[in-house]
């Protein structure tokens, strides 16, 4: 945890807790902190920063305790939770009026809506999809698929050139959460997909194992690039570079790993379409700020919103995480998949916000642990769907 105290001699405090990712966010995130301070000298300006994972153990008991103005929170179930125990009050009619002129994207707001209150401000998000390499396809005379039947077209055409069609690092279980979450949107639409990871409908349920039969099916081809699926998601990357995997499905935030010699030849397209009758759902995360309910300085916290809403803030955060900003014409050319990952978040019907933060908390650590299992042959849809039942099960 870092601090930053601006300056020791101001009259109203202003605590912000929020999660670390990178060394870029961090720098953008401390510059802003001190610009504002700067420019709002009568404010005290506690800045803390926390590792992810921390984070998410430690939040509720932080907005219990009272320690935040604001906080760094994620759009979807794990909001409603906070803002269902009172824990978050809503942004109110005159922040709202603001971000409105300020043209923040309806579609962020509505990410947070809650029985008609917005409980985020909306900070970035980010769509994932697959990545692969332009100059790889166009050697094979490739097409990026916009359908099932033609992403199995690119997959055999690339096997049978040597190269491995795709790549999965899944050692900390959530890279393979998202083929779990795009298999289920894809074949069974979002409705289903939303109370399936609410805990209201079983796993055992036949359409989700035609969501684990129908990845099986890939994995028993060896489309999957076996020496990288127990390490962590950057670990594909090299393997990309040297044609040896050819798709990855990531988020946009994996931008931020690419070499500068090999970003230009990266390219983006959304998962296929499987079923023409189900609206094309994206996942697109949403990062947000909160205001817990117990903190102590609503005009301060205020203020810095309004300053966030106001500059170029949002865009520069944005650039640093390679993620978009919640702003109409706020792309910038220095996110490197912006304007494809940006296209396919406006064409799509809806979003979804990522299973471990659509699901039940209960679901989830059960969950990863047998998408991991599952991963391993021989892919085992029965087993895969009884044990994570039997957690659901305890849930009720």
């Amino acid at each position: 945890m870092f601090l930053v105290l601006c300056p020791p001699c101001a009259a109203e405090q202003l605590v912000i807790d929020y999660v670390i990712s990178n060394s870029p966010q961090r720098s953008a995130w401390l510059t802003i902190i001190d610009q504002f301070a700067t420019a709002n000298p009568d404010i005290e300006v506690i800045n803390n920063g926390f590792p992810q994972e921390q984070y998410k153990r430690d939040f509720s008991a932080r907005l219990r305790e009272g320690h935040a103005d604001l906080a760094f929170w994620y759009a979807g179930e794990r909001l409603r939770d906070a803002a269902g125990h009172k824990l978050l009050v809503p942004l109110d009619a005159g922040m709202l009026a603001l971000l409105a002129s300020k043209k923040f994207l309806p579609g962020t707001l509505d990410g947070t809506r809650i029985e008609g209150q917005v409980y985020g401000f909306p900070l970035y998000y980010y769509v994932w999809g697959f990545i692969y390499r332009k100059s790889l396809f166009r050697q094979l005379c490739l097409q990026a698929p916009a359908t099932w039947d033609e992403f199995l077209q690119v997959c055999a055409r690339l096997q049978a050139a040597g190269v491995t069609p795709l790549g999965l690092g899944a050692r900390s279980a959530w890279p393979a959460a998202a083929w779990f979450d795009y298999l289920n949107l894809r074949l069974n639409g979002a409705a289903f997909h939303r109370k399936l990871l609410r805990g209201d409908i079983a796993f055992t349920d036949a359409r989700v194992r035609q969501v684990f039969d129908t990845w099986g099916a890939l994995l028993r081809r060896d489309y999957f690039f076996a020496p990288t699926i127990d390490q962590e998601h950057e670990r594909v990357l090299p393997y990309m570079y040297r044609n040896r995997v050819g798709m990855m499905v990531a988020g946009s935030f994996i931008a931020a790993r690419f070499p500068n010699v090999i970003a230009p030849d990266m390219g983006f397209f959304p998962f296929p379409v499987m079923r023409p009758v189900q609206p094309v759902y994206e996942e697109a995360p949403l990062d947000v700020l909160v205001l817990p309910a117990r903190g102590r300085h609503p005009k301060a916290r205020n203020r810095f919103l309004a300053f966030l809403a106001e500059g170029d803030a949002l865009r520069r955060i944005a650039e640093a995480d390679q993620t978009l900003a919640p702003q109409a014409g706020a792309t910038s050319p220095a996110v490197l998949l912006g304007a494809a990952t940006a296209a396919a978040w406006r064409r799509a019907a809806g979003h979804t916000y990522f299973f471990d933060r659509d699901a039940r908390a209960g679901l989830v650590a059960p969950t990863y642990d047998n998408l991991r299992r599952f991963l391993e042959p021989p892919h085992d849809t029965d087993q895969a769907v009884r044990r994570i039942e039997a957690a659901r099960e305890k849930l009720r």
